[in-house]
């Protein structure tokens, strides 16, 4: 029995639609008239046999069917990107695009001393930056490079482990004398939301239960930025808060994270990738 297969020009209409919530954000973002991107939701729709939206008045809203088929629309468009990533570039040329992922951390505080080394080494590299805290799938070409802090479980990857990164409580100078542990209990302190690390965490090193939380955040960009506006005592990575110029508190607490730098071992051959590939294995150490 043959599958019908829906035009791969449809597809970016159907996941623009999704992410952007309308028509008109999705026509925006392909640069298409709003008609084109209706016409091509139709005809995917027609090709599979099945509803992707409801429509009404205020718009469209995703079928079951529409959320159950957005992942693999991802998928076929990160496959297309890495095709054309691929097809851009000699083998062994050090030219083209190679697209890193990275925390969001690590891509606003880490990555640019690296990213300017390499305009130096290797000025016709194009570099795109994928600031995430998802992992990214690269195994399905959503990267060519991953910068991870949990281990890598994807067949067929090269992984490079890098020294751990060290983890502390920081503060702006005026905030960080804290005289003891106890003392720590009533500071203000800047804490995960959801995810709850940072409360166990102290809590395994005597700290009390804290009665001063001025800052719930999960994003750790945003509790760096609190920290360095002097909202409150948070964690950060002992190199950057030394280049930030925040203050140590307390330097019995210590949390350290594995990390690596991985990258698919077919796309490991390229050189362009090969050579951001090293100099992040090189450089990465000195900045994390």
């Amino acid at each position: 029995m043959s599958i019908s297969l829906p035009p791969l020009d449809h597809i970016p209409a159907f996941h623009s639609v999704m992410t952007h919530g309308s028509l008109s954000g999705a026509a925006r973002v392909l640069g298409l008239a709003q008609p084109t991107v209706r016409r091509h939701i139709e005809a995917m729709e027609s090709n599979l046999e099945t509803a992707l939206f409801t429509r009404a008045a205020n718009g469209l809203t995703p079928t079951a069917m529409a959320h159950t088929l957005m992942p693999i629309a991802e998928a076929v468009l990160e496959e297309a990107r890495a095709l054309g990533r691929v097809a851009t570039a000699h083998r062994d040329a050090l030219e083209g695009v190679v697209r890193v992922t990275s925390s969001r951390v690590v891509a606003t505080h880490v990555l640019p001393p690296v990213l300017a080394a390499l305009r130096q080494s290797a000025p016709a590299i194009t570099t795109e930056i994928a600031a995430t805290d998802r992992p990214e799938n690269l195994a399905r070409r959503a990267a060519d490079i991953a910068i991870r802090f949990t281990p890598p479980t994807q067949q067929a990857l090269v992984a490079q482990k890098l020294p751990d990164v060290a983890l502390g409580l920081f503060a702006v100078p005026g905030l960080a004398d804290i005289d003891g542990l106890a003392a720590l209990r009533d500071a203000p302190l800047i804490l995960d939301d959801r995810e709850g690390r940072i409360g166990p965490a102290l809590a395994a090193i005597g700290v009390p239960s804290p009665q001063n939380v001025v800052l719930r955040c999960d994003d750790a960009l945003a509790q760096i930025g609190a920290i360095c506006a002097g909202v409150g005592i948070g964690v950060c990575q002992v190199r950057l808060a030394d280049r930030l110029g925040l203050r140590r508190v307390l330097p019995v607490f210590e949390h350290r994270m594995p990390a690596w730098i991985v990258v698919h071992e077919d796309q490991a051959q390229i050189a362009r990738i090969r050579h951001v590939f090293d100099l992040l294995k090189a450089r990465l150490p000195r900045q994390m």
